[in-house]
C-alpha cells in the first residue's frame, strides 16, 4: 500500500474511533496525568453534566437554588452562582456534584477548584460512590473556608480502589446558606503541578482528544 493512502487509512480509522466516545477521556478507558476527569470544568456550558442535590429530594430540610452569573467569573466568562435559602448544619445534607466519575486504586488524585463567598462560609470535599451502599472515599468532611475574594483549594488524595465511572466527586454545602461562587473545579489524576489547564484549559471532548492524536501522528510519520 502507497504510504499516502495508508497514512489517510490510520487517520480515518482515528477519526472513526474516537468519535464514537463523547465525554470525558476516562470513557476511553484510560487517560494520562493531568487530563480532566470532568466535562464542563468552568461552566462555560452552563449547567451541563454537573448536578445540585439539596436535600429537598429527601426530607433532609436543606435548600438551595444555583443559576451561572455572567458577570462573575475567574476562568472564562462565566461561574457558577449557589444561593442558600436554608441550611441545616450538616454538610452533606446538600451538594454539587458530578456523577459518573473514575478512579484507579493506588494512583493519586487531585480536586482543585476555585470560589468565593460573599461571607465567609465552609464548603467541604464530598466523594462518594453514587449508590447504595453510599461508600465514602478520602476527603469527606475536609472543610474549605471561602471568603469574600476568589481563591484556588485544592485536595490531593491516594485512591484506595478502583473505581469505573460510578461515583460522584464535588462539594458538600449545607453547612451554611451563605451565597457562594463556584468556578474552574477540575479533577484529574496526579499533583497539583501535573494540571494541564495552568496554562491552557486541556480538550476534554472527542474532537479535543482527536486533535492530540492527530498531532501526535503528523510528528510521526512527517
Amino acid at each position: 500500500m502507497h504510504k499516502g493512502i495508508f497514512i489517510i487509512v490510520i487517520l480515518m480509522t482515528i477519526f472513526i474511533g474516537f468519535s464514537a466516545y463523547p465525554g470525558t477521556v476516562q470513557n476511553l478507558g484510560k487517560w494520562e496525568k493531568g487530563e480532566l476527569l470532568l466535562e464542563n470544568y468552568s461552566f462555560e456550558e452552563g449547567l451541563a453534566a454537573w448536578t445540585l442535590e439539596d436535600g429537598k429530594c429527601c426530607d433532609r430540610g436543606g435548600e438551595y437554588q444555583w443559576e451561572i452569573d455572567n458577570r462573575e467569573a475567574q476562568h472564562g466568562d462565566k461561574s457558577l452562582k449557589v444561593i442558600g435559602v436554608i441550611a441545616t448544619g450538616t454538610d452533606w445534607h446538600a451538594k454539587i456534584t458530578q456523577m459518573d466519575v473514575s478512579m484507579k486504586g493506588g494512583r493519586d488524585y487531585t480536586i482543585i477548584f476555585w470560589a468565593r463567598a460573599e461571607e465567609p462560609r465552609v464548603v467541604s470535599i464530598n466523594i462518594q460512590l453514587q449508590h447504595d451502599p453510599w461508600t465514602t472515599f478520602h476527603g469527606n468532611g475536609k472543610n474549605f473556608n471561602l471568603t469574600e475574594e476568589w481563591e484556588e483549594f485544592s485536595f490531593t488524595f491516594l485512591a484506595g480502589v478502583d473505581i469505573d465511572k460510578d461515583m460522584w466527586v464535588g462539594l458538600a454545602i449545607a453547612q451554611s446558606d451563605v451565597d457562594f461562587w463556584l468556578d474552574n473545579f477540575r479533577y484529574f489524576e496526579g499533583e497539583p503541578e501535573d494540571d494541564l489547564t495552568l496554562e491552557e484549559p486541556f480538550a476534554v471532548d472527542a474532537e479535543g482528544k482527536l486533535t492530540t492524536q492527530w498531532a501526535s501522528v503528523k510528528a510521526e510519520w512527517f
